[in-house]
């Protein structure tokens, strides 16, 4: 069996190097206010987006799409029967 890979996209904010889901989990925590507004993330291409006070990118990021995007396709699949 050969099995797909490719390299999952990373971020950065501050000194940290994030992957998509912390991504997501530091955006709750702004939401919830558990972390301030404002805070910089940088996608692998250099783009810079901020989190604003309800959790939401200031601007898109390459990467921020994927794991949603795997989860319809499969849902996709799922509906279809295959």
């Amino acid at each position: 069996m050969e099995i797909t890979r490719f390299k999952a996209p990373t971020f950065k904010v501050g000194r940290y190097t994030l992957n998509e889901y912390e991504l997501r989990i530091l955006q709750i925590e702004v939401a919830l206010a558990e972390k301030p507004p404002g805070i910089k993330v940088k996608d692998m291409d250099g783009t810079v987006a901020y989190i604003r006070r309800n959790g939401c990118l200031s601007n898109s990021l390459k990467g921020t799409e994927l794991a949603g995007a795997l989860s319809l396709r499969l849902l996709g699949v799922l509906n279809k029967g295959e």
